[in-house]
């Protein structure tokens, strides 16, 4: 497959929120029996990931191929935290996953990031989700020891961070 990267904008809030809902939707996988994913395609939702595209220091960008949205990744400054940047989100649709796409997400997002003059980057991700903690310590994140239940999606989450230096 191959696919184009882009800048995401505020006409992209929908698209990310439609991925991020599949996304989710995949974690009934090691989730809870009778956990729900929180809807994250109703209007309230959308106009808040909307407002973090639009917000200032928030770097977002959209995979496509084809004309279909492939996936997105997007991160912004961790709040409290002189040069360290939270990754926002990295969510791909399941006919992409892999094939590559995620880890070249990543890498532009940990590019950008280290051009804005970040040297690390954090993330959360949930616990249980193991194919996503191998991914993350395959690109050289690292748990932090931290973990705690994140109410509005019911799961305890993990924080990762790593260098972005050398």
């Amino acid at each position: 497959m191959s696919w184009t990267l882009r800048r995401a904008t505020t006409a992209d809030a929908r698209a990310i929120a439609e991925s991020v809902a599949i996304g989710f939707d995949g974690y009934r996988a090691f989730a809870p029996p009778g956990w729900m994913p929180p809807d994250v395609r109703g209007r309230g939702e959308v106009a808040r990931m909307r407002a973090r595209l639009a917000a200032e220091g928030t770097w977002a960008a959209i995979a496509e191929d084809r004309g279909l949205v492939a996936g997105h990744v997007g991160f912004f400054p961790q709040p409290g935290v002189s040069g360290s940047a939270h990754l926002w989100q990295l969510f791909l649709r399941p006919p992409w996953w892999g094939s590559g796409l995620a880890a070249e997400l990543l890498a532009r997002g940990l590019d950008a990031a280290a051009a804005q003059g970040f040297r690390r980057m954090r993330l959360y991700t949930p616990r249980d989700q193991a194919r996503a903690r191998a991914f993350y310590e395959r690109e050289g994140f690292g748990p932090t020891g931290w973990e705690g239940l994140e109410e509005p999606l019911g799961l305890v989450l993990v924080e990762y961070a790593r260098s972005l230096q050398g």
